[in-house]
C-alpha cells in the first residue's frame, strides 16, 4: 500500500512540475545589462521592416548608472550629411521586462545574442514598433 501511495504522490508531483513551462515565467532584465551605449540597427512597424537611412542608423541610446538615458537622433541637412537632430536626457526605470523612459513612454525590453543586442517594443498610435539596438 505504501508503495502505491508513494508512486501516486510521485506522479502527482511530476504532473505539477511538468505543467510549468518557461513560457509561464516573465523574463526579468538585469538593470545593469543596459548600461552603456546602443546604436539603432533596425526598426519594424507591425512586423514590416522599415528602411533606415544613414542618419537614422546613427540614433543612439546611452544608459548610465544614475538611471538616465541620453537619446540622440540625427537628420540629413541640405548637403545630405547627418547632423544631430536631438540630444536629450531622460530618467528611466526597469521593472522586470519593461522599461519606462520618463516623457517617452513604456516599452517591453528584451535581449538577444549574448547581451549584445537590445530590443525595445512599444505601441505608438495602435502600431507595434520594434527597435533593435547593438551595443557599441
Amino acid at each position: 500500500m505504501s508503495k502505491n501511495l508513494l508512486l501516486t504522490l510521485t506522479l502527482i508531483l511530476f504532473s505539477f512540475m511538468s505543467s510549468c513551462s518557461d513560457d509561464d515565467v516573465t523574463e526579468t532584465i538585469n538593470e545593469t545589462f543596459i548600461i552603456g551605449k546602443w546604436t539603432l540597427s533596425s526598426i519594424t512597424e507591425n512586423g514590416s521592416n522599415v528602411n533606415l537611412n544613414d542618419c537614422q542608423k546613427m540614433e543612439s541610446l546611452e544608459f548610465n548608472t544614475s538611471n538616465e538615458v541620453i537619446i540622440k537622433t540625427y537628420s540629413s541637412n541640405s548637403t545630405n550629411s547627418c547632423k544631430i537632430n536631438s540630444n536629450n536626457t531622460y530618467d528611466y526605470s526597469v521593472d522586470h521586462s519593461s522599461i519606462t523612459i520618463q516623457g517617452i513612454g513604456d516599452s517591453e525590453i528584451s535581449t538577444l545574442k549574448n547581451n549584445k543586442t537590445l530590443t525595445l517594443e512599444s505601441i505608438e498610435s495602435s502600431n507595434t514598433i520594434v527597435k533593435t539596438f547593438n551595443r557599441e
